[in-house]
Formats: structure tokens, sequence, C-alpha cells
């Protein structure tokens, strides 16, 4: 038994790894966060994954270990940003790959598999409808309401928030993010997936329509497979919860799992 060792990433680099396969890889997984967050947000369901599947991470600048990029300000062209990661997937060793995005982490998801679908064998999408969701379709956000999805997602101390200037960066972050995310959701609805799809989300989700998630059917020509769980927009990171994500994800990228009929 081989255990490989953790690869650093490059300074400015898009990708990275998150947890390597503690055996002899067989599969990829490319976790694309929600807005406000880095892939390391997500690590309490990616540690649930099987040892033989490696595990990495899209991190967008300003935060966890870009955080001294900052982020930008105003309205972003994301065709950079998705040629970035298309360029450092390809980079990579040839692996049967599934991309992972919640939340905003979607859009972006659907932009690089749109972009070269060559690149993935699957997307698991969770929480976020083809248009894209509430908050990212308003436009404009007061910091009342940017605070309210801070506080949703959990993982920030209270102190943090009571200080003004850590308060106002990362109302700034989701701001800068969650324009991004309404841009790629208006570019994603030009193109049309060709990929199988596993669309997953909360029952009682704060910031989408759980109905509206059945658009994706529409949004390709594989198979979808389609699966709520008890919870908000954070539904995934409930502990009864993590297990049954990572096995969906995993099942996604498993070559035996692809050839098993629908299952409601």
């Amino acid at each position: 038994m081989r255990v490989r060792e953790r690869g650093r990433a490059k300074a400015g680099s898009w990708l990275a790894e998150l947890r390597p396969a503690m055996v002899e890889p067989v599969a990829r997984v490319v976790a694309l966060p929600h807005a406000g967050a880095g892939p390391n947000a997500l690590m309490p369901l990616l540690s649930c994954l099987p040892d033989d599947h490696e595990v990495l991470g899209v991190t967008l600048p300003g935060r966890e270990r870009r955080f001294t990029e900052g982020y930008p300000e105003g309205p972003q062209d994301p065709a950079p940003i998705v040629e970035a990661i298309v360029g450092e997937l390809a980079a990579l060793p040839t692996r049967p790959t599934v991309l992972f995005g919640h939340s905003m982490g979607v859009a972006l998801a659907v932009a690089v598999a749109l972009a070269r679908p060559e690149l993935c064998n699957a997307l698991v999408l969770s929480a976020h409808p083809p248009a894209g969701a509430r908050a990212e379709r308003a436009g404009e956000w007061d910091e009342e309401t940017l605070l309210k999805i801070i506080k949703l997602g959990g993982g920030t101390p209270d102190e943090i928030l009571e200080n003004a200037f850590w308060r106002g960066y990362l109302i700034g972050l989701l701001r800068s993010d969650l324009g991004l995310a309404g841009t790629l959701v208006r570019r994603n609805l030009a193109g049309r997936l060709a990929l199988p799809l596993t669309v997953l989300g909360g029952t009682h989700d704060e910031l989408v329509d759980p109905p509206e998630l059945a658009g994706w059917i529409r949004r390709t020509d594989a198979r979808v497979r389609f699966r709520l769980l008890p919870g908000g927009h954070f539904y995934l990171m409930d502990e009864p919860h993590r297990r049954i994500v990572a096995a969906e994800i995993a099942r996604a990228v498993s070559p035996a799992a692809a050839a098993r009929p629908y299952e409601p």
C-alpha cells in the first residue's frame, strides 16, 4: 500500500489538494464551495469520502490560502476564472473526476463543465437551481441580508462579526461572490450539459425553492438523479447527512454506479 504525500498549491493557483487518497487513487473529487467561503469549509463532509478518492478544492482570491490576494470589487468577467481552473484541471493526471458544487459553487462547476466537458465524468450539484439562488438574482444586497447569509452558513465566530473590519471584509467578500455567481448563472443558461447530474438539496432551504432544483432535468442530455434531505441551505453539513452526501458524490464518479438505473 502506498500512501501519497499531500501536495502544496502554488501561490495564486486555483486548485489545491485538500485530502490525498490514502491508497492508490481511483477517482478525483473537485469541490467548489458556496459564496463567501473556501473549500475547507466543506471538509467535515469531504472527509467522509472513500480513502481511494483524492479530494481537491477550488479557492477564489480573498480567502483561506489566497487571503492576501484580496477579492475583486465590482463586476467580474468570469471567463478568466473558468479558463484558469480548466487549465489546472487539464494538467492533472487522467482520472475519473466529479465536480461537486454547493450553492455558488454549482454555477462555477457548471461553467467549467460547459467549457471542457471531457475533463469530468459527472456533476454533483447542491442547493442551487439553474436560474440561481434568490440572493444571486437580487443583484443588490444590503448589509443586513448579507449578514443573515453569513450567519446561516455558520462557522464564523460572533467576535469576528462584531469587529467592524472583519464584518466589512466578509460582507464585501460575499457581495463579490454573489455578483460573480449571478453572472455565471446567466452565461451558463446559454449552454447545455451532456454529463450525468446528481442534484441534491434541503427540504427547507432558506435561500432556494426546492422545487426549482427540478429544472436541472432540462439542462442536460444525460441522466439526472435527485435527492432531497431534511434541512436548510446547509443541510449537507448536518452530522446525519455528511456521509449520505459523500456517498452520493462517490456514486456519481464510480463507473459501476453510473451503470445502475435511476433510483428516486
